[in-house]
């Protein structure tokens, strides 16, 4: 079709212009990505940069999360060292104090040492520390060990009492001896007692 500000009348060049479907130069439309790839290329680049941001920030987070673990640990460990020492501390004393000797209990002293003298030295000893009934013997066979026996369960305290200050061990439960409290004696007083002369 000739365009109407043509002056000269149609003619068989302008009706084969009109069959042509193109007319004059003609290009292609560009696709999405090649109009719009520089903001394509910015918006990729933000896309990865904000993944390492984050990954960067949470490895730090990590790291700070490990370190602050450690000092918590650390101060568990130290506060259950804390207790196990109070619990050492506070068990200690109960094991410290020696058991209350009641110094009216009958007590006997057997001479088992061989050497003469030896029950009346203890017994004058025993004496001198408040112990109001001391009688002595003398054993039939020779002793190594000092050892304080008693026959009743009501009297272990103070057997056990008299064993700590002649140094004669645990006191032994026995129906050995008729007395209620018996310590026999293998050394004089001052030599150890009987505690010291083991083995």
């Amino acid at each position: 079709m000739a365009d109407s500000q043509y002056p000269y009348p149609p003619d068989r060049f302008d009706d084969e212009a009109d069959a042509v479907s193109f007319h004059g130069a003609h290009r292609a439309e560009l696709p999405f990505w090649r109009e719009n790839l520089l903001y394509i290329i910015i918006i990729g680049a933000a896309a990865v940069l904000l993944v390492v941001l984050l990954f960067f920030i949470g490895s730090m987070g990590g790291g700070s999360d490990d370190r602050a673990d450690d000092p918590t640990t650390a101060a568990a460990s130290e506060s259950a060292a804390e207790e196990a020492s109070e619990g050492e501390a506070e068990a200690e004393p109960s094991e410290e104090p020696a058991p209350e000797a009641d110094k009216s209990t009958p007590l006997l002293v057997v001479n088992a040492g061989g050497q003469g003298g030896l029950a009346g030295t203890w017994r004058d000893t025993l004496e001198g520390d408040g112990w109001e009934d001391v009688s002595v013997a003398t054993a039939d066979n020779h002793q190594e060990e000092a050892v304080v026996f008693y026959r009743d369960e009501e009297d272990a305290e103070t057997a056990q009492a008299l064993a700590a200050e002649v140094g004669a061990g645990e006191a032994r439960q026995s129906d050995e001896y008729n007395a209620a409290v018996t310590y026999v004696a293998v050394d004089m007083p001052g030599e150890g007692g009987g505690g010291d002369s083991e083995g």
